[in-house]
This record gives structure tokens, C-alpha cells and sequence, in this order.
């Protein structure tokens, strides 16, 4: 081979061998593309895996209005009750059992309040025979509850009452709250914690019943002790509120600090859970969108039932009944307030507010006056209890 042809082989090689090194880069460049894009897609299915292992929530949509609604509601000084549309108001002669008494025949209460009593007074007589209960006082409108703040007034001379709540104020106008007395066939004294009576006190919660306003408490709700009156929230409400030994003010300021993402879980019993939090109203919008677990609705509510109140005054209460506790469930924060084997004993730790009414003890109970309004209908002299001592 002459040397020109020697020179011509001899390039033709080297660009065969600078080519196969062409050819190598570009696969190894393409390999590490390829590997790149393996690595950038392994988070994003991470992330798509985590966000399906998420706990589903859904929402529901609430009128602003109805956070005057509801088992829950707080009526005081503070919070005045301004839903005079409750269509759950009935008579409680129409719809009472046999185990007591009603004052007037045209008295009225919330259905869910009577069926309580129905079902308290129920198990209160057949425990003890006794059937002498008489409801003296119910739901109340509005201008009957200023005839009884203004007459009060009248005869104390004051510029405040400290034995009626003023119109507006009182519970009665819910339909969840009722004054007890007794019917002993010569007087008609308030009900009081003493003798076969205490049974009343001690199961009051297992109806759904709180007593309101104790002389512990007073300091909180602002009013006097009243042994007779009576207020339903839900038995799980009730049941939390008896053992932490606290007035509903307090409860209602407690709960406002668990959230859906942070709910309080109780125990009720042995073979009831549940879990409770606090969606604050949105105050941009007429409507409130309350985030509840997807089990709520799915298989029509049936797995984890719900209710909604409103506190009457900045937001709502969600209610869940729920399988399971959570393994880490403490039920350390019935104690939290020195609740002790007297249920009314708390601390003031979410009410700090004075006593605006006189300080002074009511003493008298309910009168035992003659009344006009008797109720015939039951066929016995039945004499309306003074409604002067129960104005809250």
C-alpha cells in the first residue's frame, strides 16, 4: 500500500472511532436524562400516595342564622335568645306520661325537653312511687317574661331584678328549661336535692338535663342558686358537664378551644364515643361551612351519626358519634376545673365575669299562692306556684 493510500486508511479509521465515541456519549447522555426523570417522578407518586392516605373530610353549609339554634345555646345577661320561630314548642299536657304533674294546661316546652322529662319521670316513679313532680313553668314569650320583670320591679323598687331574668334573657323562651315543685298536697314548695328527691340530681344527665344555676356557679352565670330549674342539652353535653362540675359557660368556652383537626373525644359509656369541636361563623359570608369526617354521609350517615348547634353567640358545635377512641384517648380534662364527687363544684377558669344581681340568698323557694289559673283539666285544686322566685 503506497502512502497516500496508507494516509486515507488511516483517517477513515479515526472517524469510524470518533463516531462509535459520538454514538457512546449520546447513549450515556440519554441514560442520565432517563435517570433524572426516574428520580423527579418518585416524589410526585409519594405525595399522590400520602394525600390518599389523608383522613376525607367533607362540608356542610349552615345558615349564619342558625347559630341561635340548637341544644347548645347559651342565654344569659350576655346572649340574648332572638329565634322566636321554634315550630318544636307543643303542649306539655298533650304529650306528657302519667309519672307527674302540670300546672296549667296550656303550658308549653320544646318536645325534646318534654320527652327528657317523660322519660326522667318515668324511671323517677317507678324507682320510688313517687308521682308528685308538677312543671311549673315552661316556655315563656316574650311579653309575658317583661310582664314578669316589670311587676317584679314594681314591687322591689329596684332598677334591676335579681330574682327575674329581663325579656329576652331567660331560658324559658328556648323551650329547654323547666322550674320543678312538689305537689304534696298542701303546698307547693320548689324542688329541692333532699330525701328521694336526690335521685333526680344524680340522673339528670343520663335525660340530657343540667341544674343550671348552683350556689358554686353563681359567680359564673350571674344569677342566683335555683334548685328547681332545669335545662336540657343532650345527654353526651349533660353527661361531660355533670362530671366536670362546671356551669354551661364555662363548658361552651372549654369546647371553643378543640377544632376539627384537634377534636375532644369522650367516653359516654362503655359502648359510646364521641367527638366533639368548635367551627367559629364565618362572619364574611351568611353562611358557615362546617368540615365533618366523610363518614358522616356516606352510607346515609349511618356509620358516624352528627349534630350541629349553635352557641348563640359566635359559632357552632359539631357532635360525632364515633367507633373508637383514639389508642392516646385522656380523660383527664374532666378534672381540669376541680370537678370532685359534688358535680358542682368547679373553678372559674373561662368565666372571670362578677355577679351583676344581688348577692343576697333566695330563700323562700316557690310560694304556695292561691292562682286563678288552675288546671281544670286534670281534675285537681292544683295552685300555680309563685312565678316570681322562678324569673330566669
Amino acid at each position: 500500500m503506497n502512502k497516500r493510500a496508507m494516509t486515507a486508511f488511516s483517517s477513515a479509521i479515526m472517524l469510524a472511532f470518533s463516531l462509535m465515541l459520538t454514538s457512546c456519549s449520546g447513549s450515556s447522555s440519554a441514560a442520565d436524562e432517563n435517570s433524572e426523570t426516574a428520580e423527579t417522578e418518585v416524589p410526585v407518586t409519594e405525595e399522590v400516595t400520602e394525600a390518599v392516605t389523608e383522613v376525607p373530610s367533607v362540608y356542610v353549609e349552615v345558615q349564619n342564622s342558625d347559630i341561635h339554634r340548637g341544644d347548645l345555646i347559651l342565654i344569659n345577661r350576655d346572649y340574648e335568645y332572638s329565634d322566636g320561630s321554634n315550630p318544636n314548642i307543643v303542649n306539655i299536657y298533650e304529650n306528657k306520661s302519667d309519672s307527674y304533674k302540670v300546672d296549667r294546661s296550656y303550658m308549653e316546652l320544646d318536645k325534646t325537653m318534654i320527652n327528657a322529662i317523660n322519660s326522667m319521670l318515668d324511671d323517677f316513679a317507678a324507682k320510688t312511687g313517687i308521682t308528685n313532680i308538677l312543671c311549673n313553668s315552661g316556655y315563656r314569650t316574650y311579653d309575658e317574661q317583661k310582664q314578669m320583670y316589670e311587676e317584679d320591679l314594681e314591687n322591689t323598687g329596684l332598677l334591676e331584678s335579681a330574682l327575674v331574668a329581663p325579656p329576652g334573657h331567660s331560658e324559658h323562651h328556648s323551650g329547654l328549661a323547666m322550674d320543678f315543685a312538689i305537689d304534696d298536697g298542701y303546698e307547693y314548695p320548689a324542688l329541692r336535692n333532699e330525701g328521694e328527691y336526690s335521685w333526680i340530681y344524680a340522673n339528670a344527665a343520663n335525660y340530657g338535663l343540667i341544674l343550671r344555676y348552683t350556689e358554686q356557679n353563681k359567680h359564673i352565670t350571674k344569677y342566683q342558686a335555683e334548685s328547681w330549674h332545669f335545662r336540657y342539652v343532650g345527654p353526651v353535653h349533660a353527661s361531660m358537664i355533670y362530671r366536670m362540675g362546671v356551669a354551661l359557660e364555662q363548658y361552651e368556652g372549654f369546647i371553643k378551644d378543640f377544632q376539627y383537626d384537634n377534636p375532644l373525644e369522650y367516653k359516654y359509656s362503655d359502648t359510646e364515643f364521641y367527638r366533639i369541636y368548635f367551627v367559629p361563623m364565618d362572619m364574611s359570608s351568611d353562611k358557615t361551612s362546617l368540615p365533618i369526617p366523610y363518614e358522616c354521609l356516606s352510607n346515609n350517615g349511618a356509620e358516624w351519626p352528627y349534630t350541629v348547634s349553635g352557641n348563640n353567640s359566635d359559632g357552632f358545635i359539631v357532635t360525632v358519634k364515633i367507633p373508637e377512641l383514639s389508642p392516646d384517648y385522656d380523660d383527664s380534662f374532666l378534672y381540669m376545673f376541680g370537678a370532685s364527687a359534688d358535680p358542682v363544684m368547679a373553678s372559674d377558669d373561662y368565666s372571670s365575669d362578677e355577679i351583676s344581681s344581688s348577692d343576697d340568698e333566695i330563700t323562700g323557694g316557690l310560694a304556695s299562692e292561691d292562682d286563678d289559673d288552675q288546671d281544670e283539666n286534670e281534675g285537681e285544686e292544683n295552685a300555680a306556684v309563685n312565678d316570681e322566685d322562678t324569673g330566669w
